[in-house]
């Protein structure tokens, strides 16, 4: 299943590849007014294909390959066209920073922008709608109806390009008018294989309750010999959602999971990305020192900085240091008075210049100092306070888990979801939390970086 959604990423990502390159081909060929000959071709050849790769790059760190995100989509032609001069702009930096500076392809580069940029959102819209047809559409199957289940139904139905849809739901336990009327339901197990005929089913979910009932399994055994996917309702919804489903949550699952495993290679490789993060960051954060230090004191009474206990790697509590961003309160300096408060949406407590500093993250430069003294790491769970962890753990007992690993100054909950301000949105960012503690990779790492990026420089923190 995973596959499906790498191979329709690959098909945008190689459609694009072709139109840049005929887009530079294009643009020569309009810049001089005749065919490039075979000699300028394979004179610029190696350049433009660098800037073809970083356009790609610029493509993916705004999100272009997003198959959650369709054409009718709000925004979806104003990122493009940022997107675009985002490339431009990448584009000059590296013709005239970089490369040969006898080339100076300012025309090529601005008409190979535009070509390549105007077909290739064609290209995703026509991606985007074939996407929506029938033909295409994977119709599922739902064996066992949870919590899980309903908000994957629900998903499915708001996000059809994602290529899924419910084809029809099987549960002996089902209660009536609890589904969307459209979708076909049934109570009887017998009922699996005459659904998927009727329905045109090409994928089966099976949730772990129905996985543990004889007759279930049973039918589900003759589905093998079913030109049919079976999976199970976990991977499904790891797959869509990018999180853990809570059902799984169990002492046997996490050991089976989240064990410690040796992967000398990737901890090596993270350490040394850790350092050369930490050493890049603090050159930033001395660099603008002066200016933010400057703006924060002028616009608000209170410290430059400010400390916060937080929880780290095993429970080892550390310090956490930020340029202060809401106006000081309590007596050290903080923005609480009675116990703490979660940080939300639109906080009044936050300064004008901390708005600002915010949206572009500049807030956590400070912590260039946690990662060199390795209380933290570059991506990881972002570390709470004691009592917040304390007060969560009594609620979610699991909640502790988050810190079997170091915690980090990115992570993949900040990417879905900038606050935890109530027990449920908290339980949602323990499952991002434990989807990264379980699949992290250097691959995964990378994006979660790339996709950071652009949060800063569209100014998307809060």
């Amino acid at each position: 299943m995973k596959h499906v959604f790498f191979l329709k990423r690959l098909v945008l990502l190689a459609g694009d590849v072709i139109i840049f390159g005929a887009a530079f081909w294009s643009a020569q060929a309009l810049r001089r007014l005749h065919i490039p000959s075979f000699a300028d071709i394979e004179r610029t050849a190696l350049l433009f294909g660098v800037t073809i790769f970083l356009w790609l790059l610029v493509n993916y760190i705004n999100g272009l390959y997003d198959l959650a995100i369709s054409a009718k989509a709000k925004g979806f032609y104003r990122k493009r066209i940022e997107t675009a001069a985002t490339a431009f702009i990448v584009s000059i930096l590296f013709f005239y920073l970089l490369a040969d500076k006898t080339i100076a392809p300012k025309t090529i580069l601005l008409l190979a922008t535009v070509i390549g940029y105007t077909l290739s959102t064609v290209w995703h819209v026509v991606c985007s709608s074939l996407l929506l047809r029938g033909r295409l559409l994977t119709n599922v199957l739902f064996v066992g109806y949870t919590p899980e289940s309903k908000e994957l139904i629900s998903i499915l139905k708001n996000h059809p390009e994602r290529s899924y849809i419910t084809g029809a739901v099987i549960d002996p336990s089902l209660p009536k008018g609890e589904i969307d009327k459209s979708i076909p339901t049934y109570t009887a197990l017998k009922a699996i294989r005459p659904a998927i005929s009727t329905h045109q089913i090409s994928f089966v979910v099976v949730s772990p309750e129905m996985q543990e009932q004889e007759e279930a399994m049973r039918e589900i055994y003759e589905l093998l010999f079913w030109p049919v996917q079976i999976t199970d309702l976990t991977t499904f919804y790891e797959t869509l959602t990018g999180r853990i489903p809570p059902s799984t949550f169990s002492e046997a699952w996490f050991l089976q999971h989240l064990r410690r495993k040796d992967k000398p290679v990737y901890e090596n490789i993270r350490t040394i990305i850790d350092m050369a993060a930490s050493i890049t960051l603090f050159a930033v954060f001395a660099l603008l020192f002066p200016i933010l230090a400057l703006l924060i004191k002028t616009t608000s009474k209170g410290p430059i900085f400010y400390k916060q206990k937080r929880t780290g790697l095993f429970g080892k509590p550390f310090f956490l240091y930020k340029f202060r961003s809401m106006y000081a309160l309590g007596k050290d300096g903080s923005a609480e008075t009675e116990g703490y408060k979660f940080a939300t949406k639109n906080d009044e407590r936050v300064t004008v210049v901390g708005k600002i500093l915010r949206k572009m993250r500049l807030d956590e430069l400070p912590q260039a100092i946690n990662l060199m003294k390795r209380d933290i790491t570059l991506i990881g769970p972002r570390p709470e306070r004691p009592q917040i962890v304390e007060d969560l753990t009594e609620k979610m007992p699991y909640y502790p888990l988050r810190h079997v690993v170091r915690p980090g100054l990115l992570g993949w909950a900040i990417l879905h979801q900038h606050y935890a301000d109530t027990l449920e949105k908290s339980l949602v960012k323990l499952q991002y939390d434990l989807f990264y503690i379980k699949n992290r990779s250097l691959l995964m790492d990378i994006s979660i970086i790339l996709r950071t990026f652009n949060v800063v420089f569209r100014g998307l923190g809060q």
